[in-house]
């Protein structure tokens, strides 16, 4: 049998005068050193709501995370570190890291799935791309975070990974008490796996209490352990040979049967928070699309000394396959002369037409040979938020451009007003008019305006469209990593 051990820690307060958290959970984890695997919750260091401190609080991480390895050492368990705010760059991560019992780290997982409602955690942190599934001395574990627990799919992924069980490291509040344990509790019997789920406990500071209820959960759906609303601990002996037993017994994963989706189907928000699902069918990339025809030809010219073919037509029109796209925060490519550019995205549905903030990644190094090819070589990222064409038809003249490479430089590569281009309802009748078909599954990206110098070739971008009149920004961000950097 494995021991499995929650620290449920209290919320961290802002009036200066809380508990010495750090103290308090080193404490904790050597009174319960005889237990196999340990486990912390969320950002319980500087505490989750505490986001004007995270920048700081990332400064400190690195030292503690060497506190919390030697701890696992000293303890000769596994150590869950709960999540702490980590510092990439200039991006922050809510990361979990897995010590195994000689100190050393067995997994690294940045939550991908960020929280919007009543948080600033989207506002201030960086979404992980990665799922985790860990080999430890107790069997593969998958890592998650609070949020994430809404995601089946995840948990369905790192299954599939090999995962018999999940530790979930969690900041839930009191509002959704009866979700946080419904779900726990969903994600276990669907994937016939342990979820071993650590929560923080108590008033925040912020006028919002955290629940509690950490637990230990079997691959039946069964609590083995919890705890209520007080800080404290609690061990349950788990067998991890359960998983593969409840597998064998009741086959439900091996019952399955796959529902493919289409590859070039992605995911958006709404204003109204809920998911569209667009089924991208094709892409169209127009060109020289400014409204001002001087100019139009003033950039033609620039090209032409740069050694780039002049255009067959204007506008001009590229045409890719639609798995061109994504809403990734990172993107591959092959070469060392890579860069975006902001534009506008067309989605057209059946019966609506969306906005997107959009980059038309491109190989510059390519485009003097092949524009055609250096357009296919790069994915297109558009931003994960959308809204409706119909709400910005009365102001569609004020949204403006902004993008910045890398992300987070303070001056802007591109900015400008997006009435320098053809407005959407010309854009979309100019690619009817010339390709025709039917126009559902459509996407069209706008073309763009000139930069604020030259192309710069930096890791990382970020495309911007904002609405002035309603003060809400869309906007694409992402790392790019070239493949053949190391080679």
């Amino acid at each position: 049998m494995t021991s499995v051990t929650l620290i449920q820690l209290p919320a961290a307060v802002q009036t200066g005068d809380g508990p010495d958290l750090i103290g308090m959970a080193e404490e904790q984890i050597r009174a319960v050193a005889e237990s196999d695997l340990i486990i912390l919750p969320e950002v319980w260091y500087p505490g989750y709501f505490s986001f004007d401190g995270y920048s700081t609080a990332s400064d400190m991480t690195p030292k503690l995370l060497e506190r919390l390895a030697g701890l696992a050492a000293e303890t000769g368990s596994c150590l869950h570190a709960g999540s702490l705010i980590e510092a990439d760059g200039d991006r922050l991560y809510n990361t979990s890291v897995l010590f195994g019992p000689d100190g050393g780290e067995l997994g690294r997982y940045r939550k991908i799935h960020l929280f919007g409602y009543g948080s600033k955690e989207q506002e201030y942190l960086t979404a992980g791309t990665d799922m985790v599934v860990a080999d430890t001395p107790l069997g593969r574990l998958g890592l998650a975070v609070c949020y994430d627990l809404r995601f089946p799919e995840l948990f369905r992924r790192m299954t599939e990974m090999g995962a018999v069980g999940f530790l979930v490291a969690s900041a839930w509040p009191y509002p959704r008490v009866e979700a946080w344990s419904t779900l726990l509790r969903a994600r276990a019997i669907e994937n016939q796996a342990f979820v071993v789920a650590c929560n923080g406990v108590g008033q925040t500071g912020y006028q919002t209490a955290l629940c509690g209820r950490s637990a230990v959960i079997d691959p039946w759906g069964t609590t083995l352990v919890s705890l209520g609303d007080d800080p404290g601990t609690a061990t349950a002996q788990i067998d991890l040979q359960g998983p593969a037993d409840a597998r064998n017994r009741f086959p439900a994963l091996a019952d399955r049967r796959l529902l493919g989706e289409p590859g070039s189907d992605l995911v958006f928000r709404t204003d109204e928070g809920t998911p569209l699902r667009f089924s991208a069918k094709r892409l169209i990339l127009a060109g020289y699309s400014a409204r001002d025809t001087a100019s139009v030809d003033a950039y033609i010219a620039k090209l032409e000394e740069e050694g780039i073919a002049p255009p067959d037509e204007v506008p001009s029109y590229f045409v890719l396959g639609a798995d061109r796209l994504t809403t990734d925060t990172e993107i591959e490519v092959a070469t060392a002369s890579s860069c975006g550019e902001v534009e506008y995205a067309l989605l057209v549905a059946d019966s609506e037409v969306w906005v997107a903030a959009a980059s038309d990644h491109t190989d510059r190094a390519l485009e003097t040979v092949d524009m055609a090819a250096s357009k296919q070589s790069c994915a297109k990222v558009l931003s994960a938020d959308v809204w409706r064409l119909s709400d910005l038809e009365d102001h569609w003249d004020d949204l403006m451009f902004r993008a910045w490479t890398p992300v987070g430089s303070q001056n802007t590569y591109q900015a400008g007003p997006v009435a320098a281009l053809k407005p959407p309802e010309e854009l979309l009748r100019l690619v009817e008019d010339r390709f025709g078909g039917p126009m559902a599954g459509t996407v069209i990206l706008s073309g763009t305006i000139p930069a604020r110098g030259e192309f710069e070739f930096h890791p990382s971008f970020t495309a911007q469209l904002r609405d002035p009149v309603t003060a809400r920004s869309l906007t694409a961000s992402y790392s790019v990593i070239n493949v053949l950097e190391d080679n």
